[in-house]
């Protein structure tokens, strides 16, 4: 059940009709004044009609779904998406708007109207940060949380939002499995989309952007593709057995820094930091992958096919 119902603040049609009452009270439309010069009463505004809410309308018991981001976790994996729920155990309907944003791709945002046990459930699949804006359409009262990598992990967790004291109540849990890092299998691969796909032409390409294990051992690994701003649009600790990839296919031609972090059996930290500028996307397939090698370290490199893109010069680059 999915209906869309236009809200409106009750009453506008009495005042509207008081207010006419009030413009035409007295003996006549014209009055004089102490001159006896003729005079108009003012007319008072009549109180502005509020703009109706388009709501999606959520039934006692019934609980909507919605989900943000293209993996990698999921419901029955061993990483779980976390959840963002909008949850009404009161005996009065409820009209809320739910703002998900992420720095890179679509979230969610929508009006819902929820009768008393009604859910809504937003799933976040892409570990990242988020923030989390409620606002109750009646009282204006507005609630913020923010969701990080750190909040993805083994377990189930989600955070709730809810009326109460006038206001938007938050609330929070989380099961308490203990979890290590999200393990990625001997050649297997973990892509997730980051963007909007408003690429500047249709022959423009998405470039890939990935860490990859071409070592014959496992290794962990912490990640972070960043923006400009420095905002997480995707990361996290993952555990990369031999021939193991993580990457992302960057379907925003905008520039984002993929920063990287591994240990020894001593604790020091190397660390690589590589950036796709915007000047990166155009007609020909391309990609850069970040490698680990055997001595601790890392090789960064970037291939692209030879298409001539206009004005653009042929190229076939290969860069470490």
């Amino acid at each position: 059940m999915q209906r869309r119902t236009l809200l409106a603040a009750a009453g506008t049609g009495l005042a509207a009709a008081l207010t006419g009452c009030i413009a035409s009270a007295g003996n006549g439309a014209d009055d004089a004044d102490d001159d006896g010069n003729s005079t108009t009463d003012p007319t008072p505004d009549p109180t502005p009609t509020p703009e109706p809410v388009d709501a999606v309308s959520v039934a006692t018991g019934e609980r909507l779904t919605a989900v943000v981001g293209d993996g990698p976790a999921s419901d029955d994996g061993r990483l779980k998406p976390h959840h963002v729920r909008l949850e009404n155990p009161t005996d009065e309907p409820w009209t809320a708007r739910i703002d998900v944003s992420r720095p890179l791709g679509p979230g969610h945002t929508e009006t819902y109207e929820l009768d008393r046990d009604a859910t809504v459930n937003v799933s976040l699949r892409v570990p990242a940060e988020y923030e989390l804006t409620v606002t109750d359409i009646t009282s204006d009262a507005e609630a913020t949380e923010s969701v990080g990598p750190a909040d993805f992990d083994c377990n189930r967790s989600w955070t709730a939002f809810s009326p109460g004291d006038g206001g938007v109540s938050v609330s929070g849990a989380s099961t308490r499995m203990a979890c290590g890092p999200h393990t990625v299998a001997a050649d297997g691969a973990v892509t997730v989309a980051l963007g909007d796909g408003t690429l500047p032409t249709e022959d423009t390409k998405p470039h890939g952007l990935a860490v990859v294990n071409p070592t014959d051992a496992a290794e962990t690994v912490e990640f972070a593709y960043e923006t400009p701003a420095g905002a997480v649009a995707f990361g996290g600790t993952y555990r990369l057995e031999p021939g193991a990839r993580v990457g992302a296919s960057l379907t925003e031609a905008r520039e984002v820094t993929l920063r990287v972090a591994r240990r020894n059996e001593s604790g020091e930290e190397t660390t690589e930091a590589v950036t796709v500028e915007k000047s990166q996307f155009d007609c020909n397939a391309s990609n850069t992958t970040v490698s680990l090698t055997d001595d601790g370290g890392f090789e960064a490199r970037t291939l692209s096919t030879l298409m001539f893109c206009g004005d653009a010069d042929p190229k076939n680059e290969s860069s470490t």
